[in-house]
C-alpha cells in the first residue's frame, strides 16, 4: 500500500480506494484515549483549536479543504469526505511525506481517531529532525496497539486496568511515580463496577498522559534547539539547558515558588539588550509600545504584568508572537538575517512565554 501512495496520482489513488469499498469489511471504532488524548484537547491547553491550526496549514497549502468541511469529518469519524476534498487531502499527504505513515492504517480492522491525528502530525513538518519523527510515530503505533488490542472492551473494565498497569508501553512513557500507587489500588478492587468508578485509577491515567505530553514537550524543545543550534552557539547558550527556567521551582529559603512567566520575560528582555536597570516588564513594554500611540507603552507594560500575575484571563499567542517579533527585530537588527529567518526566530521565542504560562497555572 505504501508504494501505491507514492506511485499513483491523488486522483488515481482516490479511485483505487473507492474500488476497495466493494469488499465488505467491518471496522471497529476504538473509544479509548489512554496515554494519548485527542489532539483537540491539547490544542485547548495551548489556547488554540484544530480549526485555527488547519487555517494555518491552508495558508501554506491553499488547495486544502476549508476548516468547516474538515470539522464535519472530525465530528463524525465514520463519515467520508467528498471526492474533491479527499483528492486535495491526498495531495497534501503526498507533498508532506505523510502518505507512507498513514497508509499503514488502511488495512486495520479498527479505527482509533487519536492515533490517526497524532501520526499525521508527527509525520508532517512538526519536527525538523527525522529521529524525532520516527520516535514519536513509533510511540503512536505502540499506543494504538495498547488502546485497540491490549485494552479490548471484551476484557471488562477491571481486567483492562490490570493490563494497562503491566503494559511495557505505559511503563516506558507514563509517570513512574504512579506505578506503585496503581498496583496497590488494583489489589483491593474486585469488580468492573468498582474499577469504573474509582477516581484513583483516573488520576493514574491523567498522570501518565501528562507525563507523555511533558516528554513530547522536551522532544520539541530539543528538536527546535538542533534546528537553531548555530544561533544558540552565537548567543553563548550552547551549555544552557533550554527553557529550564520555565519549570516552577520551590525556593526553600524564601518559601515560595518561582514565576516561570517572569523568567520567560527576563529571558526575552536580555535578548533585546536589557541591562536590568528597571523591571523586565517595563523594559519590554517600552520596546513593544514605542511604535504605537501615546498610551501604547503603558498598556503594554500593564499587559505584561497581567501575564506574570495570571490576571485578566489566558494570554493570546498572537500577543506572544507580536512581542517576540519586536525582540527579533531588536536582536537581529544588525545581522544579515532575512525576513523568513527573523520570523522563524520570532516563532521560536514566542513559545517561551506560552510554555511558561501553563505550568504556572497548573501549579496554582
Amino acid at each position: 500500500m505504501d508504494s501505491l501512495f507514492a506511485s499513483l496520482s491523488p486522483e488515481e489513488l482516490y479511485e483505487h480506494l473507492q474500488s476497495m469499498d466493494d469488499v465488505e469489511k467491518s471496522v471497529r471504532l476504538v473509544r479509548n484515549s489512554l496515554l494519548l488524548p485527542p489532539l483537540s484537547n491539547v490544542y485547548k491547553l495551548l489556547h488554540t483549536s484544530r480549526e485555527a491550526v488547519w487555517d494555518g496549514m491552508r495558508a501554506e497549502m491553499p488547495f486544502l479543504p476549508v476548516a468547516k468541511t474538515i470539522s464535519k469529518a472530525w465530528g463524525s469519524p465514520g463519515a467520508r469526505l467528498g471526492r474533491s476534498a479527499s483528492i486535495r487531502m491526498m495531495r497534501a499527504a503526498q507533498s508532506r511525506g505523510m502518505a507512507g505513515v498513514l497508509s499503514e492504517f488502511l488495512d486495520l480492522d479498527y479505527l482509533w481517531p487519536p492515533g490517526n491525528e497524532w501520526a499525521g502530525l508527527f509525520a508532517s513538518d512538526f519536527f525538523s529532525q527525522d529521529i524525532s519523527k520516527k520516535f514519536w510515530i513509533g510511540f503512536v503505533k505502540e499506543a494504538m496497539h495498547l488502546n485497540a488490542i491490549e485494552l479490548h472492551p471484551d476484557l471488562g473494565r477491571l481486567r483492562q486496568w490490570e493490563v494497562y498497569a503491566h503494559s511495557s508501553t505505559v511503563n516506558r512513557y507514563g509517570c513512574p511515580a504512579m506505578r506503585g500507587t496503581l498496583f496497590e489500588r488494583l489489589a483491593v478492587l474486585s469488580s468492573d463496577k468498582e474499577a469504573e468508578l474509582d477516581t484513583m485509577l483516573d488520576r493514574a491515567h491523567v498522570a501518565d498522559t501528562f507525563a507523555v505530553l511533558m516528554r513530547l514537550l522536551a522532544w520539541c524543545v530539543a528538536d527546535l534547539t538542533i534546528e537553531f543550534w548555530e544561533q544558540i552557539e552565537q548567543d553563548g547558550m550552547a551549555h544552557d539547558i533550554p527553557l529550564q527556567e520555565l519549570i516552577p521551582v520551590f525556593d526553600e529559603v524564601a518559601q515560595e515558588w518561582s514565576i516561570p512567566m517572569q523568567s520567560a520575560l527576563d529571558r526575552l528582555a536580555k535578548m533585546a539588550g536589557w541591562q536590568q536597570q528597571q523591571k523586565a516588564t517595563r523594559y519590554l513594554g517600552q520596546l513593544w509600545g514605542r511604535e504605537g500611540d501615546v498610551n501604547s507603552v503603558d498598556s503594554r507594560m500593564r499587559l505584561l504584568r497581567y501575564w506574570v500575575k495570571l490576571e485578566k484571563g489566558r494570554p493570546d499567542f498572537k500577543s506572544f508572537l507580536e512581542l517576540s517579533r519586536v525582540i527579533a527585530a531588536e536582536k537581529l537588527r544588525s545581522s544579515d538575517a532575512d525576513k523568513g529567518g527573523m520570523e522563524q526566530f520570532a516563532w521560536y521565542q514566542a513559545e517561551s512565554p506560552r510554555v511558561s504560562w501553563r505550568p504556572q497555572l497548573l501549579r496554582r
